[in-house]
C-alpha cells in the first residue's frame, strides 16, 4: 500500500483547466475521471453512470477502507451485494449495503 501512495504522489495531478498532465493515471482513476466529466456535462442520472461505466461510489468509514485496499491487492474479488436488513435509509437518500468478497486463490 506504501508503494502505491508513493507512486499516486508522484503522478502529476490535473490542471487549472482540468486536462491531465500525463497518461500514468491508474486506469480505474481514469475511468473515474471519465464518469464525473461526463456526469458533469450531461447530468445524467447516477443510476445511468453507474451502469455505463460499471463504477459505484460508496460511503464507508475509514476504517473500512484499509480493509477494501488489502482485499484489493490480494485479488479478492466482489461476489454479492447484500442490502442492510431492512432496507431503511440511514439519512435522506443513503442506504447501506454489506459487500461480499472471495478470497483469490
Amino acid at each position: 500500500m506504501e508503494d502505491w501512495r508513493s507512486r499516486d504522489a508522484a503522478t502529476p495531478r490535473p490542471t487549472p483547466s482540468g486536462t491531465c498532465c500525463g497518461p500514468r493515471r491508474p486506469k480505474g482513476e481514469r475511468l473515474l475521471a471519465e464518469a464525473i466529466g461526463e456526469e458533469e456535462a450531461r447530468r445524467e442520472s447516477i443510476e445511468e453512470l453507474t451502469k455505463q461505466h460499471r463504477v459505484v461510489f460508496v460511503l464507508h468509514r475509514e476504517e473500512v477502507s484499509e480493509t477494501l485496499e488489502d482485499f484489493t491487492s490480494q485479488g479478492d474479488r466482489l461476489v454479492s451485494v447484500v442490502p442492510r436488513k431492512g432496507g431503511e435509509a440511514i439519512t435522506a437518500g443513503l442506504k447501506g449495503s454489506w459487500l461480499l468478497f472471495e478470497k483469490s486463490e
